[in-house]
């Protein structure tokens, strides 16, 4: 297998997955591991500019223990994609298995600097801890000068261009909007945007610690954002929400203001100036997963307020339809589809999912043609390497 793979790729005949089966058989036979990562590191060619292939090279470079090579891998797809978790992620547990301080410095710091998902704070508290043991062996070991880098550092990382939190009291729902300078909306439709905004929470009542809407930019472009507040069902006491607006939080001079927001029919607006914003371009934006539970529990409270109450089997059965429709564990696709009753379409969405099974192991398939006078057989045989190295969950936006 070895010879017949180095004779494709010194014919000029290569192909991304047969670098991996090369490594495999190499480790098989027990060649030596430079030999092997040599052969993996040659596949970075294919994917030169691919971060999500570049990521799984670096994943597969790890499992075959070249933890270095990974790591540098991770830190290149961080320059291609700067906005992506991935790489810091796994990259900060590489630098930490490693040792190297400059390597936990970057992943930290990067962790630090961007928020992607709603439970960013678990990230943020590893990448704090880690930066506390560093500068903890810094101190110990006398460098002084190093120990100051690093806290420099982090504050840097913490600061946060644009903070926007929305309250009120009462059982209603109140809906935060963002248009930022570069043409991106915030809001409950999409919570992250390509101007590095991102909905942390979309609070509703009647719980009061829910009655709360939060909006971050860390990196904002400079410009005019424009706030709407939107009522949307429900009492609300005093007709009336609270906004509290920070700017440049992390800064030297932190701006912070707080207003009275009065409710009406009409959104309500607010100008906002972030003259000091320093993000110069937009970023990449992944499709954000459709949050069914929220939405769902939103229909109801929404529902009851336009009908009354409603009684507990209305509520079960509602919750019994949104859990019929929800796609099944394991590995799946699924389409949208509508939902129709009889001979008429009510104009629902309902998800039919696509299972798909990934193999696993070596598989051979072949063919065999009889030559005309029986003398021979000519046998094509196809031979199918797959192998699942570890398996990352990313979930930019909590279910």
């Amino acid at each position: 297998m070895i010879a017949a793979i180095k004779a494709a790729l010194i014919n000029n005949q290569s192909q991304p997955w047969m670098y991996d089966v090369l490594a495999l058989s190499m480790e098989i036979v027990g060649r030596p591991k430079d030999e092997i990562q040599r052969a993996l590191l040659s596949r970075i060619d294919f994917s030169a500019a691919d971060v999500s292939n570049m990521v799984y090279s670096a994943a597969y470079l790890s499992r075959f223990s070249a933890d270095e090579q990974a790591l540098k891998l991770y830190q290149q797809a961080s320059k291609l994609a700067p906005a992506r978790p991935e790489p810091y992620v796994m990259g900060l547990r590489l630098a930490e298995k490693l040792k190297d301080p400059q390597a936990i410095l970057w992943a930290a710091t990067g962790i630090l600097t961007h928020v992607w998902v709603k439970g960013h704070q678990d990230l943020h508290e590893k990448a704090l801890n880690a930066l506390a043991d560093l500068e903890q062996s810094f101190e110990s070991s006398g460098r002084k000068a190093e120990a100051e880098q690093l806290r420099l550092a982090r504050k840097k990382a913490l600061k946060r261009d644009l903070q926007l939190e929305l309250t009120w009291n009462g059982d209603g729902d109140l809906d935060l909007i963002v248009e930022e300078p570069k043409g991106t909306v915030c809001s409950f439709e999409a919570p992250l945007t390509a101007g590095g905004g991102v909905l942390l929470n979309d609070g509703y009542g009647p719980r009061q610690e829910n009655c709360h809407e939060e909006y971050l930019c860390a990196n904002g472009f400079p410009g005019t954002y424009v706030v709407r507040v939107r009522y949307v069902s429900g009492k609300i006491v005093g007709q009336r929400a609270k906004l509290k607006v920070t700017r440049y939080r992390g800064s030297e001079q932190p701006i912070i203001q707080s207003m009275i927001v009065p409710l009406a029919k009409e959104d309500q607006l607010i100008r906002i100036d972030l003259s000091k914003g320093r993000r110069r371009k937009k970023s990449e934006v992944p499709q954000p997963q459709q949050n069914s539970q929220k939405t769902s529990q939103r229909t109801i409270h929404n529902l009851s307020h336009a009908v009354g109450p409603l009684s507990k089997q209305a509520v079960k059965s509602l919750k019994g339809f949104r859990v019929s429709r929800q796609v099944g564990a394991g590995v799946s696709t699924g389409r949208q589809v509508p939902f129709v009753t009889g001979s008429q379409n009510v104009g629902g969405v309902a998800n039919q999912p696509v299972i798909t099974v990934i193999p696993e192991g070596i598989s051979l398939s072949g063919a065999a043609v009889v030559s005309p006078d029986r003398r021979y057989v000519r046998l094509s045989l196809s031979p199918q390497f797959t192998n699942v190295t570890e398996v990352f969950t990313f979930s930019f936006f909590q279910p």
